[in-house]
């Protein structure tokens, strides 16, 4: 199973993120995003698994939570990937 990582513009986004996951009892950690992943700038991050990704984005949707991002983890590293928030 894949781990994904919500990208965040500040720690604030990224607390309002993990309030919405906690009050879904979605599991998930929050932590700064390291600086090899090449996303820019200081920024938080939010990691959760794969099998909470659909229902995360859609929470996340209706709380109008701003993303900056959203990262996979794969065999080789993470990678970037799409998202629809609609």
């Amino acid at each position: 199973m894949n781990e994904y990582l919500i990208i965040c513009r500040s720690i604030t986004h990224a607390q309002r993120t993990a309030r919405v996951l906690q009050r879904a009892g979605i599991s998930h950690q929050v932590f700064r995003v390291p600086a090899g992943l090449g996303v820019g700038g200081c920024g938080y991050a939010v990691r959760l698994r794969e099998k909470d990704l659909r229902w995360t984005l859609q929470l996340l949707r209706r709380e109008d939570v701003p993303l900056r991002g959203l990262l996979v983890r794969t065999e080789n590293g993470y990678r970037e990937v799409s998202y629809d928030l609609s």
